[in-house]
């Protein structure tokens, strides 16, 4: 057939107006083909088929031979593509939807016949095998059609896409068996189209309301293969959460559907495996991409398949592994870093980032509508340590500060209690959270803006120090009832670490003093934790609402101190102190006019001590409070204290020193608060404001010497506090062993390993403050130190001799020369002296540095006033007397006496040495 009766075949085709379309029309368009040109079926009696089939024979014949171009082989050799001459394109695409509605369309089954619009209305009545029959001839003449790649892309064709996928699955559902369909050309020509077309198809056909249970049936199963297939699943969201215009059904609910047919029962492992991989990609894509409000409705399809193959039975646990490992396996990282050389990057902020906010997504809405928490539990620890290590106004702070209360709020009571058990006190014996190594720091680029985490040296392993950081987050949430229950349940850990301590463990001594150590940090940050909650206003709202379980607590443990079951003073005086606002405020309540009665019985029993009994006296016999706006001296000069305003916070500072001073009876009550108090005002900027703090912490020692040392001394040792804060903390505590004077030589040794361990900060300025607070440390303490003189004569040689921060070396040498002119007995350092003499001798002849080498040269001076002094006749025949008089006294064996004036006289030696 020439190409031009063929090309104006289809124009007149097209050329019919709608209305006018009809058989006879049709069959006048055919009078320009040749009687003589052969088609299959062409003696077929029914006009209307013979005239469909030719029109059939007539498009294929258009795109094989006249309308269809091949392109020409490019540099390889391989052919590009097809291309469809662009003047008859447009007729060709029309014609065609019009050849499929008196030909495919016609043989559908009935329920098919209204998936597309048809302008071309007949019926026909057919015997069910001559239908077959027919169908599988316009089925395959449209499969040849669509073997062209040109031919099946073009979007004009939806209607014939749509129906050639209808008629393949009808003419086998006619047939009565789909066992051969899938290795049918037919079938396989479905693989042609996009799977976007494809999905679109099947869905419209599955939508229908009267399909056949069989069609129905083999229709979704095809749609479970093809979703289990790559790139499957954002097919189908793409398909279902299409916006048409006439589709009402809220984006929520087609989420729940999608979820619902991938996290069914009875799967393959492969269709699982494969619908996780689809999920993580497409919700990746969709969160990241540049047009996020768009793709929302994706990425929360993507939260919602998830979360509904987390909840299937225990058999499907290799998929709760999956989406663990996808959220949280970045965690393992930071346990176990690859590489241990100091510098390696553990992970980049831009890493970091991205981790956090798939997570955050994922776990920011309602319980509801959000993957299960239980995931984030184990790595609870970890963010926290995070939010401490990220500088402060960095976006990942409020990401992790979400999945930190979100985690939290929907743990049960038993559960939370464990979390944080495990977060204030720590358990060695636990691994079911992860931590930081050790090694792992921030380091922040040199130009600012960027971090990464990276291997640094080992810094100490202090597990206590993501609490405070926890009640930070919980004050700045909006989660009142989360922080109703973590303060109850935070006094109940404090009844427990208290209960430990008098606990006989079979320890030996240095076990035994580790362990009250121990327990006090772990006290102490309790305490601080619970000091800062109960003065929060929204907790405060919900105790006066509902202070039945708070009462419970208080009369529970009045009971037991009552009955001598436990009897801790200074716990019960914690407690007081925290409610005695609540109970001077409830007094009309029932329940606090029987804790008052049980006060007054434990004030009169044997164990109450005066403290106590003061402290019970005011609670129940003080001033009422009446009016909010009465306030007591303490409650005034501490409210004073907490005010932002610095002139403030100083008058408040002197009249909280002038209370303590004139023992008044509510600061002495409330003298862990002001301990507290006093340390958060070290960091006000102001430095008068600073000095009147360091006052009040000197007079706090009058009333709680050791807990005000070792607060301090905590403080200086907290990594996750600022620098500048350390270092005004470090001030604060030499002024206050000033204060305390020679009595302060009890806490020597917390003392002088606390400077000593910071000494080895990575911190420049720290490395200088710690050095300078170590000589002041044993200048109040009269150089006292000579059990401690060789560890730190070797930080002071590894500083002189390694560090490149000037300050530190001086810092260093100058200590030195102090421990050196502090000496009182050479007798003490002879197994040192030879070591000090040739080291700073080696500065003085060695140091580039003016100052550094004059301070070892004073050191020199020092070692060598020192050895005079020593080599004294006088000094020497007194020493002798002493040494005969000890032996007299002490019944010393001569052979032991006789070793010992061989030291003295090797000492001599050497001295004499040194001076020559």
């Amino acid at each position: 057939m020439e190409a031009k009766t063929v090309v104006k075949i289809l124009n007149d085709l097209v050329a019919i107006k709608i209305e006018d379309l009809n058989i006879k029309q049709l069959l006048t368009i055919l009078e320009a083909v040749k009687q003589e040109q052969d088609f299959s079926d062409s003696n077929d009696a029914d006009c209307l088929w013979k005239m469909s089939v030719q029109f059939l024979h007539i498009q294929q014949s258009f795109v094989s031979n006249y309308a269809v171009q091949r392109e020409t082989p490019n540099d390889q050799g391989t052919p590009e593509g097809d291309l469809i001459n662009l003047p008859e394109q447009l007729i060709f695409l029309q014609a065609v939807d019009r050849i499929r509605q008196f030909t495919l369309n016609l043989y559908l089954p009935q329920e098919l016949r209204g998936l597309t619009k048809c302008d071309l209305k007949m019926i026909i009545q057919l015997e069910s095998a001559e239908r077959i029959r027919r169908l599988e001839y316009c089925v395959e003449a449209f499969r040849k059609l669509f073997e062209s790649k040109i031919v099946a892309i073009q979007t004009q064709l939806e209607n014939c896409i749509l129906e050639y996928i209808a008629g393949v699955f009808s003419y086998y559902f006619l047939l009565g068996d789909f066992s051969e369909m899938r290795e049918s050309m037919a079938f396989k020509g479905i693989g042609m189209f996009s799977v976007d077309q494809i999905f679109k198809s099947l869905l419209i056909i599955k939508g229908i309301p009267k399909l056949p249970a069989e069609l129905s049936k083999q229709t979704h199963l095809e749609l479970l293969r093809l979703t289990g297939e790559p790139g499957g699943l954002p097919v189908l969201c793409r398909t279902l959460l299409a916006n048409v215009p006439t589709d009402e059904a809220p984006t929520w609910k087609k989420s729940e559907i999608i979820a619902k047919i991938v996290a069914s029962k009875g799967h393959t492992k492969k269709f699982y495996r494969q619908v996780l991989r689809d999920v993580f990609v497409l919700y990746e894509t969709s969160l990241f991409s540049n047009e996020q409000e768009e793709n929302l409705p994706y990425a929360t399809t993507c939260v919602e398949c998830m979360r509904q193959l987390y909840l299937l039975p225990p058999a499907y646990q290799e998929l709760r592994d999956t989406i663990d490992n996808y959220f949280v396996g970045w965690v393992d990282q930071m346990t176990e870093p690859e590489e241990m050389l100091n510098g390696s990057i553990v992970l980049e902020r831009s890493e970091l980032v991205k981790a956090l906010y798939i997570n955050y997504m994922a776990f920011s809405g309602s319980s509801c509508s959000s993957v299960s928490s239980s995931i984030l539990t184990a790595s609870l620890h970890i963010f926290l340590q995070l939010y401490s290590m990220i500088p402060t106004g960095a976006e990942e702070r409020k990401y992790l500060q979400t999945l930190i209360v979100f985690c939290l709020s929907n743990r049960g009571k038993n559960e939370l209690e464990r979390i944080l058990q495990e977060l204030f006190l720590g358990n060695k014996n636990s691994n079911s959270m992860k931590k930081i190594h050790s090694r792992i720091c921030v380091k922040e680029a040199p130009e600012g803006g960027t971090y990464s985490l990276q291997v640094g040296p080992p810094s100490e392993d202090d597990e206590h120090m993501v609490a405070p950081t926890l009640v930070d987050i919980l004050k700045e949430s909006n989660r009142n009832l989360l922080i109703y229950d973590v303060f109850v349940l935070l006094l109940k850990l404090l009844e427990q670490t208290s209960s430990e301590i008098n606990r006989n463990v079979l320890f030996d001594a240095e076990e035994q003093d580790a362990f009250k150590c121990n327990t006090f940090y772990q006290k102490y940050l309790l305490i601080q934790a619970l000091m800062d909650l109960v003065s929060h206003k929204h907790l405060h709202n919900q105790m006066y609402e509902n202070p039945t379980e708070i009462l419970a607590f208080i009369k529970s443990f009045v009971i037991k101190s009552i009955d001598g079951v436990q009897v801790n003073h200074n716990l019960l005086e914690i407690i007081l102190s925290l409610f005695q606002e609540l109970l001077q405020r409830l007094q009309t309540n029932d329940d606090v006019q029987e804790i008052m009665k049980l006060l007054i019985r434990f004030k009169n029993s044997t164990y109450c001590n005066d403290q106590l009994s003061a402290q019970i006296d005011f609670i129940c016999n003080g001033s009422k409070l009446k009016h909010d706006s009465e306030q007591s001296p303490y409650q005034n000069a501490f409210s004073l204290c907490s005010d932002k305003e610095p002139y403030c916070k100083v008058y408040g500072t002197t009249l909280m020193i002038g209370l303590l001073k004139k023992r008044d009876q509510e600061s002495l009550i409330q003298k862990h608060a002001v301990l507290i108090l006093a340390l958060n005002n070290l960091r006000n900027v102001e430095s008068y404001a600073f000095l009147n703090s360091v006052r009040l912490l000197v007079a706090l020692c009058d009333v709680l010497e050791a807990d005000t040392i070792e607060g301090l001394i905590k403080e200086y040792q907290c990594t996750d506090n600022d620098v500048d804060y350390r270092l005004k903390v470090g001030e604060a505590t030499i002024k206050t062993v000033e204060a305390i004077g020679p009595i302060a030589f009890k806490y020597r040794e917390q003392l002088i390993n606390c400077f000593l361990h910071e000494c080895k900060s990575p911190i420049d300025e720290l490395r200088a403050s710690s050095l300078a607070n170590l000589g002041n440390v044993c200048k109040i303490l009269s150089y006292q130190v000579h059990t401690f003189f060789y560890e730190m004569f070797l930080v002071v040689k590894s500083t002189v001799e390694t560090d490149c921060y000037l300050p530190a070396r001086r810092a260093a040498i100058l200590v030195l020369s102090q421990l050196i002119e502090g000496m009182d007995n050479l007798l003490d350092y002879q197994e040192y002296l030879s070591s000090i003499y040739r080291f700073l001798k080696y500065i003085t002849e060695s140091e580039k540095d003016d100052v550094t080498r004059l301070q070892a040269a004073v050191g020199l001076d020092h070692l060598k006033v020192k050895t005079k002094d020593f080599l004294n006749v006088a000094n020497t025949a007194m020493a002798v007397g002493k040494l005969e008089k000890e032996i007299r006294i002490f019944g010393i064996k001569e052979q032991e006496a006789a070793e010992r004036r061989r030291n003295t006289r090797g000492s001599e030696t050497i001295l004499t040495k040194m001076l020559d």
